[in-house]
Parts: structure tokens; sequence; C-alpha cells
């Protein structure tokens, strides 16, 4: 017997294993819709209140235009967000990001909650407002003469407000 003869053949066993097996379903079955209701979903939502404004990490004033950064360096930028969160277990965190600062000095630039720890955000904030600081540091271990007189766009930050899942 050729190949082709063996695979049809073969074909045609199994074809007929698998349709001996739909027979085994009861004749008799039924269903019934329940009436669930509608269920809707929650709401996650982040608006800027204000401009914000610059302070050097001792609290001075900082004016990123005429200012400017060493390695070592910390500023912080402070700005208002309203918050929309909606859902019974609802949490979430406030994060600063630079990632999309764009320019040469950005790869030597971190962003870190000042302070120290993210902004937990969670139902009860529904429709407050929240302050968030950002610390902007300028690596500290640049050498050389690496990001000297080079310039970053800090147009590109942002504070991102992310639903923490719990399981």
């Amino acid at each position: 017997m050729n190949k082709v003869t063996k695979g049809a053949l073969a074909a045609a066993a199994g074809a007929a294993i698998l349709a001996g097996g739909a027979g085994t379903m009861a004749a008799w079955n039924s269903n019934v819709n329940t009436n669930g209701g509608t269920v809707t979903a929650g709401q996650l939502n982040l608006e800027s209140v204000n401009a914000g404004s610059w302070k050097w990490a001792d609290g001075t004033a900082f004016d990123p235009a005429t200012a400017r950064l060493v390695p070592g360096d910390k500023v912080v930028y402070t700005a208002s967000y309203k918050i929309t969160a909606v859902g019974q277990n609802l949490t979430a965190t406030l994060t600063p990001s630079l990632g999309n600062v764009t320019g040469p000095l950005a790869s030597y630039l971190t962003a870190a909650p000042a302070g120290g720890g993210a902004v937990t955000v969670t139902a009860a904030d529904n429709n407050t407002t929240k302050t968030v600081s950002t610390e902007i540091t300028f690596n500290p271990a640049t050498a050389n003469q690496d990001g000297q007189a080079q310039t970053a766009s800090l147009a590109g930050a942002s504070v991102v407000l992310q639903q923490t899942i719990t399981p």
C-alpha cells in the first residue's frame, strides 16, 4: 500500500472515531437564562489641576530656564491632580515618570516620588485632589565631562496613575 492510501485510511479512521464520540450527549437537556442584572466597570482617571512649581531639594526656588544642574543635584516638581477612582476594591498608585523626557541630558536623570514612596489611591479618594512631588536627580556617578552643557526637555515628564491588581 502506498503512503497516500495509508494516509487516507488513517484520516478516515480518525474521523470515524471522532464522529462516534459525538453521539454520547444525552437526548434530553435544558437550560434557562439567569436574571443576573447588569454590571458596570469603575473608573480611574487623573487630571492636572495646576501648573506646578519647581524647587531645589532644600526647598529654595528653582527656575529650570536659568539654573544649571550638576551631578548629584536634586530638584523637586510639585503639582496637584484631581483623582477619579470609582470601584469598590480599587487601589492604585501615583508614580512619577521620565519616560518621555527627551534630549541628551535625559539619560543622566532619574525620577522618584519625593519622600521615598508613591502616593496610594483608593476609591475613598474619588473626586479629591492629591499633591504629588517628584524628585529629579542628576546621576551623582556621572563621570568625566559626560552631560556637560547638555539639555533635557522635561515637558515629557509625567505622573502615572496605575491600578494595583491584588490577586
